[in-house]
């Protein structure tokens, strides 16, 4: 199996389960952002915990594997949890934040290896790349911010910034926010 036959086994799985989702990560950062190179999906999900074995048996009909109890035990603990294809995974955040649901409503919808999928808008992909404040991430938020320079939602942007940093008591998010798209 390539790439391209896992990224649609992925997004069949979201449309069989029917799931609410939206493709984060590499791939949603190679469609706003810097192209780059990634080995997996990842995929925020809107689901309920308590149907979660269902999306589970959904996932193995589709030829996901996983260890149930690990999963199981990974989405209690930390909403999130990952099942694989093949050499591939595929890793899920179960959405649980108001700026989630946020996104799912600004999802817009993307052609990508001859799928039609749902990504976050671009505002929403830069404020889930500076919120973890990883290397990796903040470069993606970067290039973000520089590809789509005077196009962004500042006003947006700044209000779940604000948000964020005043549910944290912490300015960070805030900063990085600024540091990032004034670049």
């Amino acid at each position: 199996m390539d790439f391209k036959d896992y990224f649609r086994t992925c997004i069949e799985l979201m449309e069989e389960a029917k799931t609410d989702y939206l493709v984060i990560g590499g791939i949603a950062v190679s469609v706003f952002g810097e192209p780059r190179f990634t080995q997996d999906v990842d995929v925020i999900i809107f689901i309920e915990k308590t149907k979660l074995e269902t999306f589970l048996a959904k996932s193995e009909e589709t030829g996901f594997s996983f260890d149930e109890k690990t999963v199981l035990s990974e989405a209690e603990e930390r909403g999130v949890f990952r099942v694989f294809l093949e050499e591939f995974h595929l890793d899920l955040l179960i959405a649980s934040t108001e700026l989630e649901r946020s996104a799912l409503k600004r999802k817009v919808l993307v052609r990508i290896f001859d799928k039609d999928v749902f990504l976050p808008s671009k505002e929403d992909l830069l404020l889930f790349k500076i919120i973890p404040n990883r290397p990796r991430d903040l470069i993606d938020a970067e290039g973000i911010a520089l590809r789509h320079k005077g196009t962004l939602d500042r006003k947006y942007l700044e209000s779940w910034a604000q948000k964020l940093s005043d549910e944290a008591e912490d300015m960070s998010i805030w900063n990085r926010l600024m540091k990032v798209v004034e670049g």
